[in-house]
């Protein structure tokens, strides 16, 4: 083929003769095929870009004296590294030898799945994540200071965990909407990396359904 499948989806069939319905579906096939190669060859560098950002994030923690920190944060994200592995595994379970729209439906459905899966944990490992930068924060020397200025220029005798009231409080009401909004952060970050990508799948389904009720 001299162009691309995108090329040729964007130019549309300019010449009607050629809108017969095997080519068509020949176009929509390839074009469902790559879309999902992409999403799966995408989770997968994700799940190799989480492993290599650990490492990372411990070394680079131990270097600034918080090893302590990078190990939490590492502990954090092996579960996920697990579940995507997990979850990357159970696509290969996905029937080929169905039509393209039957399997691109049912990719769509585990990756539906997949999603909400991933969405359990998150709501734990937000929180969790935050709790280990407060903590980091609150036993370091910079947060030491940090405390004793805040102390200083609003003084209280009534100490929470060695701090004071109004920084407890402060803490304790962005862990309850990080807490809260968890799925949505998830959703959020999700819809950076594979916005884009969804949206397509999105589209390229209706388009399929649209094609089969045509014929």
């Amino acid at each position: 083929m001299t162009k691309s499948i995108e090329t040729m989806w964007k130019e549309g069939f300019i010449n009607e003769t050629q809108l017969d319905v095997p080519k068509v579906n020949d176009l929509y096939n390839r074009k469902s095929q790559n879309l999902v190669d992409k999403l799966l060859n995408m989770f997968a560098i994700n799940i190799k870009a989480i492993v290599i950002g650990s490492i990372v994030m411990l070394i680079g923690m131990s270097l600034i004296g918080a090893p302590f920190l990078g190990l939490y944060i590492c502990a954090l994200l092996i579960p996920l590294v697990v579940i995507a592995q997990k979850e990357l595994g159970k696509s290969n379970n996905i029937s080929k030898g169905q039509s393209s729209f039957d399997y691109l439906v049912n990719f769509d459905h585990w990756l539906k799945t997949s999603i909400k899966t991933y969405a359990v944990y998150y709501r734990f490992f937000y929180p969790l994540f935050f709790i280990g930068m407060v903590t980091q924060g609150v036993v370091s020397k910079a947060g030491g200071k940090v405390i004793a200025l805040m102390l200083e220029k609003f003084p209280t005798d009534i100490l929470i965990l060695g701090l004071p009231y109004y920084l407890a409080g402060i803490i304790s009401l962005a862990f309850l909407i990080i807490t809260y909004y968890a799925d949505a952060l998830y959703r959020l970050d999700l819809n950076i990396v594979y916005g884009r990508q969804f949206k397509k799948m999105e589209e390229l389904l209706s388009d399929m359904k649209t094609l089969r009720n045509h014929t």
